[in-house]
């Protein structure tokens, strides 16, 4: 066995916890990590709950306005589309590992009203 000075480095797949395959390196790189993967999230959910929003607030003035009929349906496409690519975001690996499974539920839960609201016109 050679002696201690003499030994290669440890490759990141033998380090303890905070450094192993699981993590990036750093641990001062998750919070980084989950900045930059988290902003572009809270963004898009921010947007795709305005658009909800704004379906739910939308009134028709009677069974003749075909105006806010399609804006409500155009504003809830819009919404699935930008909660869809939130979920698709979310559930990539690097996503899921750093950030958690709890980010998949505000666009579930956007999905479902603006589904919901579509339903009900």
């Amino acid at each position: 066995m050679p002696p201690a000075r003499e030994r290669e480095p440890l490759r990141p797949a033998d380090l303890p916890a905070p450094y192993g395959p699981d993590d990036s390196g750093e641990p001062g790189e998750l919070g980084c990590l989950r900045l930059v993967l988290g902003v572009p999230l809270v963004i898009l959910h921010l947007l795709s709950a305005a658009c909800v929003t704004g379906a739910y607030m939308t009134r028709p003035n009677g069974v003749w306005d075909d105006g806010a009929y399609a804006g409500i349906s155009a504003v809830c496409l819009v919404a699935l589309a930008l909660s869809a690519l939130a979920l698709l975001l979310t559930l990539t690996p690097s996503a899921r590992r750093i950030l958690g499974l709890w980010w998949m539920a505000p666009p579930l839960v956007l999905i479902g009203l603006a589904i919901l609201r579509m339903k009900t016109l």
